[in-house]
């Protein structure tokens, strides 16, 4: 092959390798977003009537997490960036400015003021201004966006994600300051917040929700398994490229998603939760292996994206737990099925103490098992909580001034002292185990330590 194609070829399944990497990782939307077109339209409306008649809207877009928001917003800002020209992250003056907030990254008002300044390209120092309120500052910035030229100020949209977390915010001033703007109609912001929590209502104070247009789009997961399949078949296929077989790209897509172990995995997580962002990270592997000499997908690399899904951080923590924790994880599943849903130490510690007292004979004949001191099993019960295996249910806010004078290293404080203004202690504090009882199967299976008894007892 003459070095010209060669590179031409390089190229073109370089391009495909990105492009499928860009819709598996998130950071793309695919071509066809299933089963989301009428939630599609509602969040394109709202954003359109902001940029197009200069309209104040505010909207909640919820749905569980990986049912498709995060890819919905991004085609809806793709939609209005096609039909009423650039955005601030565009080339050239803008006809409209985009600001993305997130709960996890912005965790207070004065880092969203700073970064909201960033994103509207507000050079001057804000040290001064930063000194008032949240809401005078904002002003302030809005208006040095509105004297910036001579023409009217250009809409801004508000995408917040972590809508939620947001809401924790001291007096929910950010939010109470955009909803008020879009409100008032002086300032043309559209504000979407996208969140994964069905009672965010709740969350918001009353004068927050006074200033809300209340408007609210729901997203729901796939409804049938064809139609989660079909997610993955939309963002694996790819149009017509150059040096790439097309038809034969897309045929091979096909024999994978159909093929008997990725049909099974498929199928799998469709009944744990339906989540797309799981569903496609299988495919990572397969498309970053992507080359001029295999420039289709291997059946071979898909499955070793299914084995590193199955292997999941919680799997390997899993591995490593001893015998003694292991058998109060069991108790602890003895205890729901009983009918506990939740649990302290004393009753998980009984559990196994009458369960191991009443198969002595069995456990003694093994030699491989004893009944351990009560001290000893509240330090491998600590373990289990330090690992996040177990969950404290009691969230207290004392647990931060716990932290902060007790230095418990990253342990729960919940169990690893007495918090101020709690008088229970720690063996009495009820918890709750954060396995399936298929992954507690699976875990027992896959140890060879364990006796014969205690994998009666887990069944």
């Amino acid at each position: 092959m003459p070095a010209r194609e060669s590179a031409a070829a390089d190229d073109s399944v370089r391009a495909v390798r990105q492009a499928l990497l860009g819709r598996l990782h998130g950071r793309a939307p695919p071509p066809e977003l299933v089963g989301l077109a009428a939630p599609l339209d509602a969040v394109f409306a709202v954003l359109r009537q902001t940029v197009a008649n200069a309209e104040g809207n505010s909207a909640l877009l919820v749905g569980p997490r990986g049912s498709g928001k995060s890819a919905l917003v991004h085609r809806a800002l793709d939609m209005l960036s096609d039909r009423h020209g650039s955005s601030s992250g565009d080339a050239g003056a803008p006809s409209y400015h985009v600001v993305r907030l997130n709960g996890f990254v912005h965790t207070s008002d004065r880092v969203a003021l700073r970064d909201i300044a960033r994103q509207l390209l507000v050079t001057q120092s804000l040290d001064n201004i930063l000194i008032g309120s949240f809401a005078d500052a904002f002003t302030y910035i809005l208006g040095l966006l509105r004297s910036a030229g001579d023409a009217p100020m250009p809409p801004v949209v508000f995408v917040l994600e972590e809508f939620d977390l947001l809401a924790q915010h001291p007096k929910q001033t950010l939010l109470y300051t955009l909803f008020d703007i879009a409100q008032s109609q002086q300032t043309p912001i559209a504000v979407l917040g996208v969140t994964a929590r069905i009672d965010v209502m709740d969350l918001l104070e009353k004068r927050v929700k006074s200033r809300f247009s209340h408007r609210k789009i729901q997203i729901h997961p796939a409804p049938t398994l064809d139609a989660f399949t079909q997610i993955a078949r939309t963002a694996l296929c790819i149009d017509a490229v150059p040096a790439v077989p097309t038809g034969q790209f897309n045929d091979r897509v096909d024999q994978i998603l159909a093929a008997e172990p990725v049909a099974r995995h498929i199928e799998a997580i469709y009944d744990l939760g339906k989540d797309a962002r799981q569903l496609l990270r299988m495919f990572v592997p397969a498309a970053a292996a992507l080359s001029r000499d295999k420039p289709l997908l291997q059946l071979a690399r898909v499955q070793a994206g299914i084995a590193r899904d199955a292997a999941s951080a919680k799997a390997q923590t899993l591995a490593s737990v001893s015998l003694l924790e292991l058998c109060l994880i069991v108790a602890m599943q003895s205890l729901v099925r009983a009918g506990s849903g939740k649990y302290n130490f004393e009753m998980v510690y009984n559990e196994y103490k009458t369960f191991m007292s009443r198969h002595m004979v069995a456990v003694a004949a093994g030699g491989a098992m004893k009944i351990y001191k009560k001290p000893v099993a509240l330090k491998a019960f600590e373990t289990l909580v330090e690992l996040e295996i177990v969950r404290p249910i009691l969230a207290s806010a004392t647990t931060e001034g716990a932290a902060g004078g007790g230095g418990t290293h990253g342990r729960n404080d919940l169990l690893a002292g007495t918090p101020a203004g709690t008088r229970v202690s720690k063996e009495y504090r009820m918890v709750q185990l954060m396995l399936e009882p298929g992954q507690v199967t699976d875990l027992l299976a896959e140890r060879v330590d364990v006796p014969v008894v205690i994998r009666r007892w887990a069944q």
